[in-house]
């Protein structure tokens, strides 16, 4: 125990005053007569033995009020066990994110506990302590310093942030604006392996660090994990279904109710069973009719996180995927595949009169048997790949070469006829195409007539190893045939095979394809439009709300730099002017609905880099205060002592009334 004015301790020589009061006592005897004192001598011995016990306890009370006044003026007090908390400038992260919804111990959500523990750093400094507050939102001036008072203000208007952060964020946003001498830098996380749990090494020797975490008794949370469409184009009056993927992080649950909404209206409900750590999947059938844009939301109950129970999307009618043929054959085995579709926009042209307006529009441009590829129909192949538009060719089986987009194409000798391989299923480009084909499915026979100089991916090939159909990867959508489509060389045009493929060449070359859904920290979004502006911008709106985002249009491609801090999960409708070009539909982010956090010792491991490291997990906001106290704040004990002589003095003036 420690002094803040030790001089003060001198005025415990005022304790010799009662004890010379006691043993002198300066009141003259008053004499008084009686007639006869025999009666009075048991009486008299009983009396002075209570007067003597009465005085010593008088002394002692008044002793022990002098000695403890003495000590009040002292101020006396209990050194910190350690020397911190004296830094006038602290940093301090906030992690507002979802995921911190989840519940405490203390059945607080684990964001109110931090922000409790937040007030409470706050109020260990002094009154002239500067401190820089920030969270996830990362906002313009978040790092300026501001007063203990203003900050305490700044903790009042913090809510939920959408966005979630990296470790690697956080402490970039710390270490970005250094100053001379040191600060005391608090992190309050939840410490999400999925999120937080992502940073480097971190080294630093200057500051000193203290990371506070929170418990929570359960991990448990349900979360839409994929949602796709079975066919990815959505077409009036064309069966389509929504796959939808539920994710279970917790015990088991039994009869979730899964509803689907379109359009404000309930389309279909659905009940499941998950197991623990386990994930389901459910189909929902699209039936009666579809609006050309649709606005959809999967949702269901879940407590105690809830952020992630309902999920938007959006289902937009494809638009046609234009399709050119530049063919010198009659009745192309192409033009049946691509005819009569609703889905496709198809138009043929001989190579002596070819519409290039057309072309340019093409989104998959198709060169079949042609016998000379002319120097503009090559100037158009090179830019409809440079756009990252598609193009297959096939070969007409009499030129002896093809030069065109840097390649070259060579005709082989070998005209013998092999058997194709089955495909390989595992290969993106038949995802979803197959569900399995047998070994015993009888396949296409082809003669591999043309080669080609390139590095390719080859997606159907023979049994001699030899390339049918390539994509020449490194030249863009480029997909080549070693063979004509006759039934000189390859009966394939009349196989199973051969529509599937081709249907996915095309569906593979749409540029109006647009993602059901979008999470809020995607910063960069690629929609396809079908003009370009002429001075005006695109803005997204929301609810009366509207954004500019940073924007570029190229190629009828539409790119967004999305202000992230700004945006909130639901739909949003792009406008150009007055007209709607499309809506987009944003979400939460999916590492956000697991919960999983980094245990402490893994925490302390990956941040060994950090010099001054304290790690804190207490149960609750007052807890946190009362460590910190002891641990770096000196523990005043005038309060007592004051309080323990007017106790004395109180007790006193009792013994002096009444015995």
């Amino acid at each position: 125990m420690s002094f803040t004015y030790p001089f003060f301790l001198w005025g415990l020589s005022a304790l010799a005053i009662p004890i010379i009061i006691h043993l002198f006592n300066f009141r003259k005897a008053k004499r008084v007569s009686f007639s006869n004192v025999r009666f009075l001598e048991s009486i008299k011995k009983k009396s002075s033995s209570n007067l003597r016990l009465r005085h010593l306890l008088i002394l002692l009370c008044r002793l022990l009020f002098i000695f403890f006044l003495v000590l009040t003026f002292a101020q006396p007090f209990i050194p910190g066990q350690e020397d911190g908390l004296k830094n006038r400038s602290v940093m301090l992260y906030l992690d507002n994110s979802n995921s911190l919804s989840n519940l405490t111990e203390n059945d607080l959500t684990g964001f109110n506990e931090l922000l409790e523990v937040a007030y409470k750093i706050i109020n260990l400094y002094s009154q002239d302590t500067k401190f820089s507050l920030i969270t996830n939102d990362f906002l313009p001036g978040s790092s300026i310093s501001r007063s203990k008072t203003k900050t305490l203000e700044q903790l009042t208007e913090i809510e939920y942030s959408n966005l979630a952060r990296t470790g690697q964020e956080v402490f970039n946003k710390l270490l970005l604006d250094q100053i001379e001498g040191s600060r005391d830098v608090f992190l309050l996380t939840d410490f999400q392996q999925s999120t937080f749990g992502a940073f480097e090494t971190i080294v630093d020797s200057t500051n000193q660090y203290h990371l506070v975490t929170i418990a929570t008794p359960e991990q448990r949370n349900l979360s839409i994990d994929t949602l796709y469409l079975t066919n990815p184009f959505l077409v009036p009056d064309q069966k389509n279904s929504i796959k939808v993927r539920v994710k279970n992080q917790g015990p088991l649950v039994n009869d979730l109710q899964v509803k689907l909404h379109i359009n404000d209206k309930q389309s279909g409900t659905t009940s499941l069973d998950i197991e623990p750590n386990a994930s389901q999947t459910v189909t929902f059938e699209l039936t009666g009719s579809l609006k050309k844009s649709n606005r959809c939301v999967i949702s269901f109950e879940d407590f105690p996180v809830t952020f992630d129970n309902d999920y938007y999307f959006t289902l937009n009618q494809a638009s046609k995927i234009k399709i050119v043929e530049v063919t010198d054959q009659a009745n192309s085995p192409v033009s049946k595949v691509y005819q009569n579709n609703d889905l496709f926009s198809f138009t043929a042209y001989p190579s002596e009169n070819i519409s290039y307006p057309t072309l340019e529009q093409a989104d998959l441009l198709i060169i079949n048997g042609v016998k000379t590829v002319e120097n503009g129909l090559k100037a158009q192949i090179e830019k409809q790949l440079k756009e990252g538009k598609s193009v297959i060719f096939l070969p007409d089986g009499q030129a002896n070469q093809y030069q065109f987009a840097g390649i070259s194409i060579i005709k082989d000798s070998s005209v013998i006829k092999t058997p194709l391989l089955i495909p390989d299923l595992k290969n993106p480009f038949f995802e979803n195409i197959f569900e399995s084909i047998s070994s015993d499915t009888q396949m296409p026979e082809v003669s591999t007539l043309y080669k080609w100089s390139s590095n390719d991916i080859p997606l159907l090939k023979t049994k001699t190893n030899q390339p049918l159909l390539s994509h020449l990867f490194q030249k863009g959508n480029l997909f080549v045939f070693s063979s004509p489509l006759t039934r000189d060389y390859t009966n394939l045009h009349q196989h199973a095979l051969f529509v599937p493929v081709m249907h996915r060449v095309a569906e593979l070359s749409s540029t109006n394809t647009q993602a059901l859904a979008f999470n809020v920290d995607k910063t960069n979004l690629v929609l396809s439009v079908d003009s370009i502006p002429n001075g005006q911008l695109y803005k997204l709106q929301k609810e009366g709300a509207e954004l500019i985002p940073s924007q570029r249009v190229s190629a009828n491609e539409l790119a967004l730099d999305m202000p992230k801090y700004l945006l909130t999960p639901g739909y949003y409708d792009v406008m150009l002017g007055d007209q709607l070009v499309t809506t987009i539909a944003f979400n939460h982010s999916k590492k956000e609905s697991n919960l999983a956090t980094l245990p402490l010792e893994e925490i302390r491991a990956r941040l060994s880099g950090i010099q001054h490291l304290n790690i804190y997990q207490p149960q609750d906001a007052a807890s946190f205060s009362e460590i910190m106290k002891e641990k770096y704040h000196q523990r005043d004990l005038w309060k007592y002592t004051l309080i323990l002589s007017l106790i004395f003095l109180f007790a006193e003036s009792v013994l002096l009334r009444f015995l």
